[in-house]
């Protein structure tokens, strides 16, 4: 007499979002720039912080409500990311012997600031669904 009824509490647009490594985009944009020898004065460097800043609210969202898998996939993928700016970062420097540009930077901490927050509001958020006072 019952009937199956099965309730998806998250679209398949958010789960497909929630599986990219969205911080990596911003650093293949600054290795692409540095690979084809694109300057990112201008516009390039607008697209480039615009698309930044949207993927930083991307992984913020992301860092909601997810299991303790996703979180670990979350934090590694935002450690690589780090490791792979400074790297950029370094070789610029060091090899390169040119200092990064303004645009570098912002990249550089936008994705520190993923590395520092989206841990932070993974947290809170575990709070919030256990009802224990932050």
């Amino acid at each position: 007499m019952g009937s199956k009824v099965s309730v998806s509490s998250s679209s398949s647009i958010f789960v497909w979002i929630s599986k990219i490594p969205w911080m990596l985009l911003i650093v293949a944009f600054l290795l692409g720039t540095e690979y084809l020898q694109i300057p990112l004065e201008g516009t390039v460097g607008y697209i480039f912080i615009s698309m930044a800043v949207v993927i930083l609210f991307i992984e913020m969202l992301k860092a909601g409500d997810v299991s303790a898998f996703a979180f670990l996939m979350d934090l590694f993928w935002a450690v690589f990311a780090v490791i792979l700016a400074t790297a950029l970062m370094s070789y610029l420097w060091f090899v390169e012997d040119r200092a990064p540009s303004f645009f570098h930077w912002i990249g550089f901490a936008i994705i520190i600031a993923d590395a520092l927050l989206n841990p932070f509001n993974a947290f809170r958020t575990a709070l919030r669904n256990f009802d224990v006072a932050g």
